[in-house]
């Protein structure tokens, strides 16, 4: 396909979107990056002048304005917004290996985010209907819901299961016919979204505790009190960081709870989880490999220097 057929392609796909009354945003050619600048790079002109704002303000169902921001010819991407259309997409991918030199990435070895889906319908006796659906570049496939009446789900990574990403308000997802390098996004069931079954609302915002790898595992016993309290300390310490600094508060955060699993007070993969969801609320999808890793090493580094735990008390550490 030319360039100018892609661009044209593209700009249909976004009216689309835009006349379902979905809102999107421009991303660049190629790529899943939205066509703005981060936060830390505001400079507080045009409509940032009294804060930053996001695309996800700034995205949009009029299809005038969607018509003319994709008329110059240039192929661009085309973010949707789920919260603020409504939506909740649920992103089945297939696993992923680690990096050289970096330990097995979570959910590497277990089954393919649409097979832990089924997995987790079977598991709970709930409906998994029929419903818009896209096949990803990767290989794996996105299911689109409409969000329940007076629910506000944010998105989420690894929670449902290992191979299974949310994506609802503070996040996007790419629309039928975008183009990475690896592939086009294609749609492969033009049913109109359905609502988002229960069972899959109470996964999405249940504790990760409660989401599945697709395969036994030993159960892990809950933290006790000293533990849950220190976890959601840095859990929220690292949530809450503006950039700047996240890097390295993300760093001493799973270094710390790395301590306390090698104090076998804390399960790794809880662990591991609960700073991955406390990531996923900075909404920075271009640097997640790189968090991700972050968290791996500075929690096996943590581990590897385990906190003296006082074992006098119950709960209490030294």
């Amino acid at each position: 396909m030319t360039s100018s057929a892609q661009s044209a392609a593209l700009r249909a796909a976004a009216m689309e979107m835009a006349g379902r009354g979905w809102k999107v945003f421009p991303c660049r050619p190629g790529t899943k990056a939205a066509l703005w600048h981060r936060q830390e790079h505001c400079r507080g002109g045009g409509v940032c002048a009294d804060g930053h704002v996001t695309p996800e303000s700034l995205a949009t169902s009029d299809v005038e304005r969607v018509a003319a921001r994709w008329s110059d010819g240039v192929p661009y991407n085309i973010a949707v917004y789920p919260g603020p259309s409504g939506l909740f997409i649920l992103d089945c991918d297939i696993p992923k290996a680690a990096r050289p030199g970096q330990p097995p990435a979570r959910g590497e070895h277990d089954p393919d985010g649409w097979t832990q889906l089924q997995a987790l319908a079977g598991q709970r006796g709930g409906p998994l209907p029929d419903t818009f659906t896209l096949a990803t570049p990767s290989g794996g496939r996105q299911l689109w819901f409409t969000a329940p009446p007076g629910t506000l789900l944010r998105g989420t990574v690894k929670h449902i299961a290992t191979n299974i990403d949310s994506r609802g308000w503070g996040t996007y997802g790419l629309a039928p016919g975008c183009v990475l390098l690896n592939g086009a996004y294609e749609l492969i069931d033009d049913t109109d979204p359905v609502e988002l079954p229960g069972w899959l609302v109470q996964a999405n915002v249940e504790r990760a505790s409660g989401a599945i790898s697709g395969r036994p595992e030993k159960p892990v016993a809950a933290p006790d009190a000293y533990t849950a309290r220190a976890v959601r300390a840095e859990c929220d310490r690292v949530a809450s960081e503006p950039p700047g600094r996240r890097n390295k508060v993300l760093s001493t955060a799973a270094y710390a709870l790395g301590q306390l699993v090698g104090a076998e007070v804390l399960d790794r993969e809880h662990a591991r989880a609960e700073l991955e969801t406390a990531v996923a609320a900075w909404n920075t999808p271009a640097s997640w490999a790189k968090d991700t890793g972050v968290i791996a090493t500075s929690l096996a580094a943590g581990e590897g220097n385990p906190r003296r735990i006082n074992r006098r008390g119950p709960g209490r550490a030294a």
